[in-house]
């Protein structure tokens, strides 16, 4: 089970730490990328990376998507107006899923409360 969850994983920012954690050593098997078009994650998933589909604007799909992670990265939406509900959506889940409920990203490897 991964330890590492990034959500916006096909953008900019998401990629770049997914590489970081890669590049600092964190097995591929150690990270999900929480993606909408699992296909745009095709490299990460040749690389070792757990790919979960979910989508912000569908919560039915966001628990599975956070479900026995212990570090959870949320990455904004690009929608204006919507981000609110969204970022509700994605933690609502991951307290659902029992993401710990004060997660810190420190540096990878020493992820926790």
């Amino acid at each position: 089970m991964p330890t590492y969850a990034v959500t916006g994983a096909t953008g900019r920012l998401g990629r770049l730490v997914i590489e970081q954690l890669l590049d600092s050593g964190v097995p591929a098997t150690e990270i999900a990328a929480v993606v909408r078009s699992p296909g745009k994650a095709a490299d990460l998933a040749a690389r070792g990376v757990e790919i979960r589909e979910a989508s912000y604007d569908d919560p039915s799909t966001l628990p599975g998507a956070v479900a026995g992670v212990r570090c959870l990265l949320l990455i904004s939406g690009d929608t204006p107006g919507q981000r609110v509900a969204q970022h509700t959506a994605v933690i609502d889940a991951a307290t659902l899923a029992g993401v710990p409920s004060k997660p810190k990203w420190r540096r990878p490897g020493h992820c926790g409360g």
